[in-house]
């Protein structure tokens, strides 16, 4: 049996071709579908609109307002709202100091920076809960947090430690120690690392924990860059 020379001259069909001439095609009838790399700059542009929403921020109270405020109401003998005015300056008075606080806090631990959209300045305006001022300065081996309260409960166990060291105890976790002056608990535990609690004047303490610390003298080290003889100041502490 013979066969036609045209036949045993015929190539294979190139599959590679067809393939692009397929999507020009699909390309041509959706010319405005997205391409992945237009829908990679979608998601960025997204994740970014995320990160702005965070930054949203209400306004403090204003002082001399909530003090005309309290004035007139206390002159209609409107005593309830007095209160609530009071509160409310004292809330914004203790913010005023809060960030105070916060601008005298270093700008790095042991060569971390600080994570400034972490920063905190709460206030409660009233006791127990009182004023909160914290920055962390996120680190490889973990993160550094340091905090200031004033009129909180954070202070009340603290004071106690400080006043009666047997409660701490003296192991391998936690003891008390003078530090600077002041009285001092340090403790450590696997997770959160060393932790150092110094309470100041009649209801303030200082906290600095240090997930990323090797050792107690790291710690000391790092608690050397913060000045609690200046909060002790800002407060009005004696």
């Amino acid at each position: 049996m013979s066969i036609d020379p045209c036949l045993a001259q015929k190539k294979k069909f190139d599959f590679s071709k067809g393939k692009n001439l397929l999507k020009k095609v699909k390309s041509l009838k959706n010319p405005d579908e997205p391409t992945s790399e237009t829908k990679k700059e979608q998601a960025v542009t997204s994740e970014g609109t995320g990160n702005e929403a965070k930054k949203r921020k209400l306004s403090p109270p204003d002082v001399n307002e909530q003090i005309t405020n309290a004035r007139a109401a206390f002159s209609d003998k409107s005593y309830t709202e007095t209160r609530f005015y009071v509160q409310q300056a004292i809330m914004a008075i203790e913010l005023e100091i809060g960030h105070e606080i916060l601008e005298s806090l270093p700008e790095s631990v042991l060569g971390n920076e600080a994570d400034k959209s972490q920063d905190v300045v709460y206030s409660t305006g009233a006791g127990f809960v009182g004023m909160n001022v914290s920055r962390e300065y996120p680190a490889d081996g973990g993160r550094i947090q340091a905090a200031i309260a004033n009129s909180s409960a954070f202070s009340m166990g603290a004071q106690m430690m400080v006043a009666s060291p047997g409660m701490a105890g003296y192991d391998d976790n936690s003891k008390v120690t003078r530090y600077k002056g002041y009285k001092a608990v340090l403790e450590v535990d696997d997770y959160r690392g060393y932790k150092m609690s110094i309470p100041f004047g009649q209801s303030s303490i200082f906290i600095l924990e240090c997930q990323m610390c090797e050792s107690e003298s790291q710690l000391l080290s790092a608690a050397d860059l913060f000045d609690i003889n200046e909060y002790k100041t800002l407060l009005g502490e004696q």
